[in-house]
């Protein structure tokens, strides 16, 4: 038991670094703990190393809004479209209350989904084979009613132009390029330099940020809604968080910013409980993370339970450490000049990238940023740029 205790430990520190650090994903240290087997199994059992796992998962899925809302730089596709509404309260002196929106979404999802566990497995058993053949038409059809939503021909014209450059870039960069860790300059490009770009160009200084001690957890069924979409997109290949996202979007009559945070920040933390009962259910793997943990981890019903028990304890903890370390940054970053910090964070993401994805990596950030540009200047949702996930999902299934 102290074992698993201080795996789960090292877990928690691990998602600090991977969450706070651009650029290191998850899958990485994943994929060294795997290379590294022969030698860590001297010291920790496989179930402990599941627990360091998922207690790295968990974390990193609350602590990764940090650099996303208050640098502008998504690490995957489950932070990215935080972004957007994160960025703009913390132009408007409330990056904190973006934040703590995105905790409380991670608390309430994950407790709505241990309670709805049960009606998943169920679910699992007796609806998963018809649920695998409906994927791609509900994604196109998804895709295109946001297409359509969007006010007369000429923003219908280019929300489809843009969903099929980002579509296009996704395909080369995800199935086709050499690249390592793609989605990272991917995404950075289309949600993060571009968004950088544009409000240095019109903001001189980030507001002095606001504190308050109110904790608004939403709505029941808010939370409810990012746990269903997460349920559905973690039992299916090629699908993640940013597709609920998607999901949960379109039955949400609400659109404001709180709200979506809310339910970005849910489907962020419960995914990691959905896909792991989905390897224990059906031994399928739908992250990176939980395929390393396939290779050698087989879950009975007494590992299954203890890896949720440690996806529990490294929730608690992970809400404290995000609360403080957000505090931490946003009782600083106010004071920095916004131009002179938007340069540092585009030379910081340029540097993450060559180190981490090459030259290649550079390319694709080049175009991915140049094409996210395009939406806010022509007056469209930068939602559209989500092609570069949708379409290779499409032609995966395809």
């Amino acid at each position: 038991m102290l074992e698993i205790i201080f795996a789960l430990f090292l877990g928690i520190c691990a998602g600090i670094v991977t969450g706070l650090l651009p650029g290191l994903h998850v899958n990485t240290v994943a994929a060294i703990v795997l290379s590294a087997l022969a030698f860590l199994t001297k010291y920790f059992s496989f179930l402990s190393l599941g627990v360091f796992l998922v207690a790295m998962l968990i974390t990193h899925s609350f602590l990764d809004f940090i650099p996303s809302i208050f640098l502008g730089a998504p690490d995957d596709g489950g932070t990215v479209l935080s972004v957007l509404p994160g960025h703009r309260m913390l132009l408007q002196g409330k990056g904190y209350k973006a934040l703590k929106l995105t905790v409380m979404g991670g608390i309430g999802a994950y407790f709505i989904g241990l309670l709805t566990l049960p009606l998943f497995f169920v679910f699992i058993k007796y609806g998963y084979v018809y649920l695998e053949k409906i994927v791609a038409p509900a994604i196109l059809s998804f895709s295109l009613l946001f297409i359509l939503s969007e006010n007369k021909l000429r923003g219908k014209t280019w929300a489809l132009l843009i969903f099929l450059l980002s579509g296009t870039l996704g395909l080369l960069a995800l199935n086709n390029l050499q690249i390592k860790e793609p989605l990272f300059p991917l995404l950075a490009g289309l949600f993060g330099i571009s968004t950088l770009l544009l409000s240095a160009g019109a903001t001189k200084k980030i507001p002095e940020q606001k504190f308050d001690s109110e904790i608004d957890f939403g709505k029941w069924w808010v939370h409810a809604k990012g746990s269903v979409c997460a349920a559905l997109m973690s039992v299916l290949p090629a699908l993640g968080s940013a597709q609920a996202t998607i999901l949960a979007q379109f039955f949400s009559r609400r659109k404001s910013a709180e709200e979506f945070l809310i339910i970005v920040g849910g489907i962020n933390t419960v995914s990691v409980l959905f896909v792991l009962t989905t390897l224990f259910l059906i031994n399928k793997a739908r992250t990176g993370v939980i395929a390393a943990m396939k290779q050698f981890l087989v879950l009975d019903f007494y590992s299954y339970s203890i890896l949720l028990a440690a996806s529990f304890a490294a929730t608690g903890i992970a809400v404290l450490l995000t609360l403080v370390l957000g505090k931490y940054f946003a009782n600083r970053i106010w004071k920095i000049p916004y131009r002179k910090l938007s340069l540092a964070i585009l030379l910081f993401i340029f540097a993450l990238v060559g180190i981490f994805s090459g030259f290649l990596g550079l390319f694709v950030l080049s175009i991915a940023t140049a094409i996210g540009i395009i939406a806010p200047k022509v007056g469209v949702k930068r939602i559209h740029a989500m092609g570069c996930l949708v379409i290779p999902v499409l032609f995966y299934f395809i």
